[in-house]
């Protein structure tokens, strides 16, 4: 694929995420319930939903809330867990949370700061290794988003591996369930796998190869969902203005596939949300 469309790719995303979205809170899917976070973008994606750090008087300890949070066996708790262990990796790296200050438009402050840094502050290599477990209950119990993060992780947390290891038989069983759980999230119309298989079949990659009918099926389904949420007169960064290449890359009978593919998810996506079809 050529530069020039990786560049398109990216931009479409970035133009997605920052011009073209109504309000999270009016397009939740309303079949998914959504961690309390204090935040807007992350959320409806599900893509690195952290919660706004509390004051240092208000939060418990990092080892009780994971204890809580391990305690209810929930799915969307284990995703929480991943994040508060993620979120102090962050912070002990960075001395901020970039993900949090990008969505939210200013930088944190430094009561936050001061908050997260004594949430953190004992933060074990126990706990560290746990987090990729919770990670993977979450993708498991299909949460929205942690499909797209186990994959973002890489292999036992080591992204290395799928270059340095390919054929390795555990490297080889981390691909077969990344997919399978985006998969199956994006049949469900969980738009953050919908996206994340999008770009991921678009070239040959260290996760799968390159698949044009795969790529603008999801595609399409971005199209659609996006024609019903977005306002009159905005522009859908997935039309086929701006794609044209991906879809002249097919057959006839293959675009056929992919529309009846895209139109399933879209229709689940509606029902989910409540929304009518565009038009």
């Amino acid at each position: 694929m050529r530069t020039s469309h990786v560049l398109m790719t990216v931009a479409a995303l970035a133009t997605l995420a920052w011009a073209c979205w109504p309000a999270p809170d009016s397009i939740a899917p309303a079949a998914v319930t959504q961690p309390q976070t204090g935040r807007s973008l992350s959320s409806y994606f599900a893509i690195d939903a952290r919660p706004v750090p509390l004051p240092a008087s208000a939060a418990p300890n990092l080892a009780r809330q994971l204890e809580q949070l391990a305690a209810s066996g929930s799915a969307d708790d284990a995703y929480a867990a991943y994040n508060l262990l993620d979120d102090c990796l962050v912070f002990q790296r960075e001395g901020r949370l970039p993900a949090l200050e990008f969505e939210r438009g200013s930088e944190m402050t430094a009561a936050e700061k001061q908050a997260e840094n004594q949430l953190c502050a004992d933060l074990t290599e126990r706990q560290k290794s746990a987090r990729l477990d919770y990670l993977a209950a979450a993708a498991k119990g299909g949460v929205p988003g942690a499909a797209t993060r186990f994959m973002q992780e890489g292999p036992f947390g080591d992204r290395s591996a799928l270059r340095s290891r390919p054929d390795d038989p555990l490297v080889l069983a981390w691909k077969q369930q990344a997919i399978a759980q985006l998969t199956a999230q994006a049949d469900q119309a969980e738009l953050s796998s919908v996206s994340t298989l999008m770009m991921a079949y678009l070239a040959d990659g260290d996760v799968v190869k390159k698949d044009a009918p795969q790529a603008y099926g999801y595609l399409l389904a971005l199209r659609m969902a996006h024609d019903d949420m977005l306002a009159p007169g905005a522009t859908n960064p997935y039309q086929d203005s701006y794609w044209h290449w991906l879809r002249d890359e097919l057959t006839p009978e293959q675009q056929a596939a992919a529309t009846r593919k895209a139109e399933t998810i879209a229709a689940r996506f509606r029902q989910q949300t409540g929304r009518p079809a565009h038009g």
